[in-house]
């Protein structure tokens, strides 16, 4: 027999609900000197990598290779993509990652998993 669920409306997390607010300012984290290195240093290394792989793929599709040819205009784009990653986290726009409530998750599961039992 199925549960109605009429009743029942879904809610967003508070954490989306404020992400979504107009009215509610973004906050800008500070970022520390330790991220700041890191973000340089795979920048250093990632965009030149960039750069080379698609001169490499440039030749291969000039000696024939027809699939090189995607390849070629891939690979800067992922450049410019690692330098608009480097530039946000730069500035702090932080991704945010909500930590799930393991306890109330848990008893929920449970109270879910006793319904289930007493239906059957």
């Amino acid at each position: 027999m199925a549960k109605d669920n009429s009743e029942e409306t879904f809610h967003a997390p508070q954490w989306v609900q404020d992400e979504n607010n107009p009215n509610i300012p973004a906050q800008s984290r500070e970022v520390t000197k330790k991220k700041r290195i890191a973000l340089i240093l795979t920048l250093v290394v990632v965009f030149p990598f960039c750069m080379w792989a698609g001169w490499f793929e440039f030749g291969r599709a000039q000696s024939g290779n027809w699939r090189a040819w995607v390849y070629t205009f891939e690979w800067p784009l992922f450049g410019g993509i690692a330098i608009y990653l480097f530039r946000t986290l730069m500035r702090g726009d932080m991704p945010k990652i909500p930590r799930p409530d393991l306890a109330a998750l848990a008893k929920a599961a449970d109270e879910e998993a006793v319904e289930k039992g007493n239906q059957e």
